[in-house]
């Protein structure tokens, strides 16, 4: 049946079949996402003890939105992986603080996590099928192992890219091998494809303006940019982003794409506005939620589910997690009109625990490490 698990090689067929269909929560999506959790309690010791904790388990659960999701937090303190150890294709760390150790998302296949970030990044950043040089401001995936933005932007470039230069090496960003590359394909009519993070673009815009440069490269060129939009008030505005490309490098806004995701998902998501543009239509806001994943919207106080356009603590099921749990509680607010995702930021770490209350007692209790 269309939808289900196929546990054979880890890939949804929502996701392998390739359709960009939205709609609510389908029942395909729910016998998948019930099938994966059974398989997930299964395997995921600590997953499993959360759950009992919880009283909810795959015999008394028949409804995907109570599949029990684990705060994103939990991947500082448990091993939240199905995948034996020392078999690993991937490992991933979550950010950390000066006082919190980082998150570890162990991946025994990244089959499904390719699936999806192939499909989602082909459909918002190269919907005409255009197969550009790629110019990465951040560093090769070798020289950063444990991120999963760097694997992401890899794999995307070695799927679509004829060739790519990475800005950043050894730790350190190259500026004038920028300036060379972006001016060679100013010079020569030639499009390119930009990926990197929003400081790291940011910053070499500081760089152009204390040169007194700028550039405009040529028509079909494009941007992708992510992050910038984590703290609960961002460091940029959007605006001021899409005014530094302009200016810099000649990127109107309709060709500059923001992209939100996290270690703890398998899937991303993106803005509208290259998509928009290649459509010949007006750009909807927010950002496009996968076929593949629903996203709730919950009151971070009572946990109750709010109904669109009503803001509250974001929770994502996502048939991209294969090998950690399907749900995850993040630590973003925002809300979902339809199939489009708005963030507004991320709670405070008070809110932030205050939400995770049912983990922290599971803690308390001496939940399994």
């Amino acid at each position: 049946m269309r939808g289900q698990v196929d546990l054979s090689d880890g890939i949804p067929s929502l996701i392998a079949e390739g359709s960009w269909v939205s709609g609510g929560a389908s029942e395909p999506f729910g016998s998948s996402c019930l099938a994966r959790f059974r398989r997930q309690y299964e395997l995921i010791p600590a997953y499993a003890a959360y759950c009992r904790h919880l009283g909810r388990t795959p015999d008394s659960v028949a409804d995907w939105r109570d599949v029990p999701p684990v705060p994103a937090s939990a991947f500082k303190t448990h091993d939240m992986s199905a995948a034996p150890r020392g078999s690993e294709a991937a490992i991933f760390e979550t950010s950390g603080t000066s006082v919190s150790k980082p998150g570890r998302v162990r991946l025994g296949s990244t089959a499904a996590y390719e699936a999806s970030l192939l499909k989602c990044f082909e459909r918002h950043m190269l919907p005409d099928g255009a197969r550009l040089p790629a110019i990465v401001f951040g560093p090769r995936r070798m020289e950063a192992p444990r991120s999963s933005l760097w694997f992401m932007v890899e794999k995307a470039v070695q799927a679509f890219a004829p060739a790519a230069v990475y800005v950043v090496r050894g730790g350190e960003p190259r500026w004038g091998e920028a300036d060379s590359v972006l001016q060679r394909a100013e010079t020569r009519g030639e499009p390119v494809l930009l990926l990197g993070t929003t400081l790291f673009f940011m910053a070499y815009f500081e760089h152009l303006e204390r040169d007194g440069k700028s550039l405009s490269l040529p028509r079909g060129s494009r941007a992708m940019d992510t992050g910038g939009a984590k703290g609960l008030r961002a460091e940029f505005e959007r605006e001021e982003i899409e005014a530094a490309f302009a200016h810099h490098l000649g990127i109107a806004p309709s060709h500059l794409v923001n992209e939100y995701g996290t270690a703890e998902l398998g899937s991303q998501f993106y803005d509208d506005n290259f998509l928009a543009h290649h459509e010949g239509r007006p750009r909807l806001g927010g950002k496009a939620i996968p076929p593949w994943v629903q996203t709730r919207v919950l009151d971070p106080e009572t946990l109750a589910e709010k109904p669109d356009g009503e803001h509250g603590l974001l929770v994502h099921y996502d048939l991209a997690n294969v090998d950690i749990p399907i749900a995850v509680q993040t630590e973003d607010i925002g809300y979902r009109v339809g199939d489009r995702l708005h963030l507004e930021g991320r709670l405070l770490g008070a809110e932030a625990r205050g939400c995770s209350l049912p983990f922290e007692k599971f803690l308390a209790a001496g939940g399994e490490a």
